[in-house]
């Protein structure tokens, strides 16, 4: 019984190896055995041990090639070259915004001057009492005529106006108004400031209401617009065309989103809204204090 597992033994033994006998002149024949899972390990492992370890050097000499570091630093080089060009359009934008401060104060101040004159010339004009009626009363001074509304676009401020580019025959057109903005919303996200609100056109007599819109944010160092290619040019003025085009007859919600600024404060969120010709149909600014 025990010669015959054995046996059995041997024979599977046999089985799981290959038998080779090998030759060579002028010496006796000699006999080899060798288990089939040496000869795969030889002929099917090795080689795909090879075949993988070649890829993964093929992988790490593409990301460590020069073409590869070469285009990082061109990545890199545009990358600052674009902060550098923003930081200085912020410094621009600020100092035109204290300039148009300073000719605000400017103007202020000579129409103070110019009505105190007017007032002076008032009163040298005004005839005296005449002594032999004995009417010691002043004539009534001669009625001022009522000042006319402009209607021009500077009734909303010098100062921020001064970012749009002047258009012939611009007109104001906010009043009577013939839209209303509500809901006003400021969504602070990862890597965007997102102001939200609706347009409700204040007509009912249900006629399509069309043309652009325009928002700016700004704090006490920096000013942006939605959107964003809006504030682009050399000049650094803004087209009214280049605001988000809208047309409604009833609702239009609005999402104006600002790249997140770095630091936490008031911020206050201006909206322009033009027709399609150019003329001002609405503005409104509400403030904010953002925790970013």
């Amino acid at each position: 019984m025990g010669d015959q597992k054995s046996e059995e033994t041997k024979d599977s033994a046999k089985k799981d190896s290959i038998s080779i006998i090998y030759h060579q002149r002028n010496d006796s024949p000699k006999y080899f055995e060798i288990k089939r899972s040496k000869i795969y390990l030889f002929f099917i492992g090795l080689p795909a041990i090879t075949l993988i370890a070649l890829i993964i050097g093929a992988i790490g000499l593409v990301h460590t090639s020069p073409f590869h570091l070469m285009e990082n630093y061109r990545q890199n080089k545009e990358a600052q070259k674009e902060i550098s060009n923003q930081e200085m359009m912020e410094e621009k934008i600020q100092s035109l915004l204290e300039q148009n401060e300073n000719l605000q104060k400017e103007l202020t101040a000579s129409q103070e001057i110019k009505s105190q004159v007017q007032d002076n010339n008032t009163q040298t004009t005004t005839p005296p009492a005449n002594p032999n009626t004995g009417d010691a009363k002043c004539p009534a001074p001669v009625a001022c005529p009522a000042p006319t509304v402009s209607t021009t676009i500077n009734s909303i401020g010098l100062s921020t106006l001064s970012l749009f580019k002047p258009i012939q025959g611009q007109r104001d057109r906010t009043r009577p108004a013939t839209l209303n903005l509500s809901g006003f919303k400021a969504l602070v996200g990862r890597d965007t400031v997102n102001l939200q609100f609706n347009i409700i056109p204040a007509v009912t007599d249900d006629s399509k209401i069309s043309g652009h819109i325009i928002v700016l944010m700004k704090n006490e160092l920096a000013i942006q617009a939605y959107p964003l290619g809006a504030l682009g040019g050399s000049d650094f003025q803004i087209n009214y065309s280049a605001g988000e085009t809208f047309a409604t007859q009833r609702f239009r919600p609005v999402d104006a989103s600002f790249v997140k600024p770095r630091k936490s404060g008031n911020y206050s969120f201006t909206v322009f809204i033009f027709s399609r010709s150019g003329d001002l149909l609405h503005f409104n600014t509400v403030a904010f204090a953002l925790k970013l």
